[in-house]
């Protein structure tokens, strides 16, 4: 589908936050961040700086983990999932330079902390880390969601483990492949006082062929060879999980330790899979290309099939 015939939605915005306060750097994972405070609302929102590759020539490109954060958020809004909001954003620096990135804002209220999934996971003695992988189990997940209240303005009916099936859902549609055990946390109360509640999903940039340059991308769309294809690079995700299933067998784990209908519930909040379309094709072109955009939404669209058989 090309971008004339593509759903429309207004471009998104970028935020210029050149002028926001710096705190403090974030040391969780591997990738540049900084905790900024916009001064017109004392909100906190973590900066994400893009990051490079090279390709086998050796020359240098822009990963695109700026707009598959965005785009994952977008087609989170669709289902109706608790996501962190996330806006594409730039601070110009010394020398004429623009360093891009996303800006999210936090989930947390005054006094809250977050409790990661790997910490709830080991009060039930599972110890999961990088080395341990064949703990880190959907049933283990669910286990420790028992004593986990939903998020925050949920549909009444749904359990912290039916939301969570959501944000698998939202995985299998974007290909993300990064939901580890510290990619999904529970919201502590201020004075560990109360029920703890899942978090809103959050960090989702390893999707939709973010690390790929447009010159990988284009051989793979003129390709005519299945497992070449963007719908092959789908095909071919794996999740963190034990045994690493794909995202759309993560899903279909998921539903055998819970209510089936979470996962009918989300995805029916979106009539056809154009709606999430265009998310993708309302990212700015400049952070985005069209190679880019077609490459992402042939993704989307063989996720979604799948899903919808």
């Amino acid at each position: 589908m090309d971008e004339a015939r593509s759903p429309q939605l207004r471009e998104y915005r970028e935020v210029d936050v050149s002028d926001w306060n710096r705190k403090q750097k974030e040391e969780l994972g591997t990738k540049p961040k900084l905790w900024l405070e916009d001064p017109a609302t004392d909100e906190r929102w973590l900066m994400k700086y893009v990051t490079f590759n090279r390709n086998s020539c050796g020359v240098e490109y822009r990963k695109g983990d700026d707009w598959s954060e965005r785009i994952a958020f977008g087609i989170a809004e669709s289902l109706g999932l608790p996501a962190a909001k996330v806006e594409l954003a730039f601070e110009d620096v010394d020398g004429g330079d623009r360093k891009l990135g996303t800006i999210c804002r936090s989930v947390l209220q005054e006094g809250e902390s977050l409790i990661n999934g790997d910490v709830l996971m080991s009060q039930l003695d599972i110890m999961v880390s990088k080395g341990r992988r064949e703990l880190y189990t959907l049933e283990a997940i669910c286990r420790a969601l028992e004593a986990v209240d939903p998020p925050t303005g949920t549909d009444r009916g749904l359990s912290a483990w039916d939301v969570f099936v959501g944000y698998l859902l939202l995985d299998a549609l974007v290909g993300n492949t990064d939901r580890h055990e510290e990619n999904w946390s529970a919201v502590r109360p201020v004075g560990n006082q109360g029920t703890r509640r899942l978090a809103p999903t959050f960090d989702h940039a390893s999707s939709l062929g973010f690390q790929l340059s447009d010159q990988q991308k284009k051989q793979r769309i003129e390709s005519r060879e299945g497992n070449f294809t963007p719908e092959g690079w789908a095909d071919r995700a794996k999740t963190l999980f034990a045994g690493r299933p794909h995202p759309i067998a993560a899903v279909e784990q998921a539903r055998s330790f819970g209510r089936r209908q979470a996962v009918y519930a989300w995805i029916s909040r979106v009539r056809k899979v154009d709606d999430l379309v265009a998310v993708i094709w309302a990212v700015p072109e400049d952070r985005m290309s069209g190679i880019s955009k077609l490459f992402a939404e042939r993704m989307l669209r063989r996720n979604w099939s799948r899903l919808a058989e």
